[in-house]
């Protein structure tokens, strides 16, 4: 990773964890906030930083030692997908964790969990680009 930032000039990038975690609808801002309650989810200069996706479908099929007990049905779901990253430190990580487990509906909630690096930008020469939001006239 050094290697790559000696590179860069517009940024330097960080390990980090990212999180995937499949929602119900009834899921959706309550898990989010739980989770930058529990640890902020910065993103440089920024918090509460994550991504949601638009609807989609979950499909699953309980079986014996499921609240639901052992069906001979697929459960199909309305669902979305939150993402978000956690800077490197696997306490922050395990919080993250512990505060989707507690505030999802699920029994067993999909989460996924991947090393990754995390794109860190470094403005102190890159204030005037003509291409930032700010430079080109647009509101937040």
């Amino acid at each position: 990773m050094s290697e790559l930032n000696g590179k860069l000039t517009t940024c330097s990038f960080v390990a980090s964890w990212m999180v995937w975690v499949e929602l119900a609808d009834r899921d959706d801002a309550r898990v989010r906030q739980a989770v930058v309650d529990a640890v902020g989810l910065q993103y440089g200069p920024y918090e509460g930083v994550a991504f949601e996706s638009g609807p989609g479908k979950q499909f699953f099929q309980p079986k014996q030692g499921s609240k639901l007990g052992n069906t001979e049905e697929a459960v199909e779901m309305p669902a979305r997908v939150l993402t978000f990253t956690v800077e490197g430190d696997l306490g922050k990580l395990a919080k993250a964790i512990e505060a989707v487990r507690h505030t999802h509906c699920y029994e067993e909630p999909v989460i996924i969990v991947q090393q990754v690096l995390a794109s860190r930008a470094d403005f102190s020469e890159d204030r005037e680009n003509p291409n930032r939001w700010w430079n080109r006239g647009f509101e937040v």
